[in-house]
């Protein structure tokens, strides 16, 4: 497992630049573990306060050594990154830089027609001087965040799925040939899942050549508070792969960024939790 830390310049309890995070960290690989860290509990730098620090700052800074890569999700704010964001930074690196060397994708958002390009521009000009190697392409900027998602704050347009898997793709790539591994090539070897898989409204699918879908799991959001897996199928020529394992971890992925709870009304999803107990604590 890698592990990424998940970083959102909007405070606000309902932003959409979190609702985005949560799409994204959807989409990751099974095999990436991400954790979404509170900028908000960061009192303001004051180089004053060092070398001792502040207790809050010194949790940052572990947490942030524990870290492979960075996902950033943000706003822009007066043509340039939140206040809150820019003082994560700032304590990440000081005394010693705590970011150098991480992988990072950027993803900016806005209401309005320019997807928070300056701040995105902003990031980058300070992953200079922090040594965080940023994805370079695709760009992602995306606008008319307010009519984005559903009433489950899912994203309603499959194409901009598509794109945001696109970055995602090209992020854990990046963040499997730096040197962040000890060995590269053990770290390559295990860096992606049997399948791609799409997410769409109520299951993540994978299609063949032909267009079929050949493995999909089934879920809605029927209860409150929770996701109903209805379905798990793999066709013949796809089983004894891993692939419906593959499938049940891409939901449960999904729950834990939703902070919601698992239903398994599907024969496979119920053996799956009795033989993985230690996502035992996801079952409603």
């Amino acid at each position: 497992m890698k592990k990424i830390g998940v970083f959102v310049g909007s405070l606000r309890k309902g932003s959409y630049s979190k609702k985005i995070a949560k799409v994204l960290v959807s989409l990751l690989p099974s095999n990436i573990e991400a954790e979404f860290l509170d900028t908000g509990v960061l009192p303001l730098f004051n180089d004053d306060l060092d070398p001792n620090g502040v207790p809050e700052w010194n949790r940052f800074r572990n947490q942030l050594d524990t870290l492979d890569g960075l996902l950033i999700v943000t706003p822009e704010y007066n043509r340039s990154i939140p206040g809150a964001l820019k003082n994560a930074m700032d304590i990440g690196s000081r005394p010693t830089n705590h970011f150098g060397g991480r992988v990072a994708l950027v993803v900016s958002d806005s209401i309005g027609n320019a997807g928070g390009y300056g701040a995105n521009h902003h990031l980058r000009q300070t992953f200079t001087t922090l040594n965080i190697i940023p994805v370079q392409r695709p760009e992602v900027y995306l606008a008319h965040t307010d009519t984005m998602f559903d009433e489950h704050d899912m994203i309603k347009s499959e194409g901009t799925i598509g794109f945001l898997q696109s970055a995602i793709d090209a992020f854990v790539k990046l963040l499997y040939v730096t040197s962040l591994s000890s060995s590269v090539g053990e770290f390559l070897d295990d860096s992606t899942d049997p399948l791609s898989l799409t997410l769409g409204k109520g299951h993540y699918y994978h299609k063949n050549d032909a267009g079929e879908i050949v493995a999909e799991i089934k879920f809605n959001f029927d209860t409150p508070g929770a996701v109903t897996v209805t379905s798990t199928t793999v066709q013949p020529e796809l089983r004894g792969k891993g692939i419906a394992k593959q499938l049940v971890l891409k939901v449960i992925a999904m729950a834990k960024a939703y902070q919601l709870k698992i239903i398994p009304k599907c024969s496979y999803v119920e053996s799956f939790f009795k033989t993985y107990k230690n996502y035992a604590d996801m079952v409603q």
